[in-house]
């Protein structure tokens, strides 16, 4: 057999040298990009743990969030069930065994615990009003207390004014009602579940009344 000359040889080996090149700058790459995915996933799961613990984190109301989803299919039917986790801060919504949604909540603050236990929606109010706290105006319409709750001193030509509980469902005769309200995925309300206003519509509209919440 005749020897390979040297400039062929010279040539293979240069395309080896090459080739072996691309194959570590591919790997360097994947390894990099793997190592983003990682450390992406690190901190979602970060996030999503302490978006939902508060006693991790602490948001103030001008903080507030607004996240959930909703995923009904189509023709989905069945008895309808709302569970509410304190401790998470997050409702969730099933159909028929199904879960269909989810939101985040904020619940009653530190002497205004929210009531455990199974309550049926009562009834449903797309405005509501608070009759227990608000804010005092005059006949203006200017604010002459910004927070007030009922049986506090009036001032002269006061006018009670209820907070917004839009997109109201009834849960007790106490007073707890699921709204549409400020959310910070910690306890902020004086006993109620606030929903974020695209998660309180999504449940007050897709929510029979008798539908049983259960608060844990």
């Amino acid at each position: 057999m005749s020897p390979v000359p040297m400039n062929v040889l010279k040539t293979k080996d240069m395309l080896t040298a090459q080739a072996n090149k691309r194959i570590v700058g591919l790997m360097l790459c994947a390894s990099a990009l793997f190592l983003t995915a990682c450390d992406t996933t690190r901190i979602n799961n970060v996030t999503n743990t302490y978006a939902f613990a508060p006693e991790k984190i602490k948001l103030s109301p001008t903080e507030a969030v607004s996240t959930g989803h909703w995923d009904k299919p189509i023709g989905l039917e069945g008895e309808h069930l709302i569970v509410i986790d304190t401790n998470l801060q997050r409702a969730t919504y099933y159909i028929g065994n199904r879960q269909v949604g989810w939101s985040t909540i904020s619940s009653g603050k530190a002497g205004h615990g929210t009531p455990s236990g199974t309550f049926p929606i009562m009834e449903k109010d797309i405005d509501h009003t608070s009759s227990t706290y608000g804010s005092v105006v005059d006949a203006a319409g200017n604010t002459l207390i910004a927070d007030y709750t009922a049986g506090e001193p009036m001032p002269a030509g006061g006018i009670y004014k209820g907070a917004a509980m839009n997109y109201g469902m009834k849960l007790t005769n106490s007073g707890i009602w699921m709204h549409e309200g400020i959310v910070t995925a910690a306890p902020e309300s004086h006993g109620c579940i606030r929903l974020p206003r695209k998660m309180a519509q999504i449940f007050f509209e897709n929510t029979p009344v008798g539908t049983p919440v259960i608060i844990r």
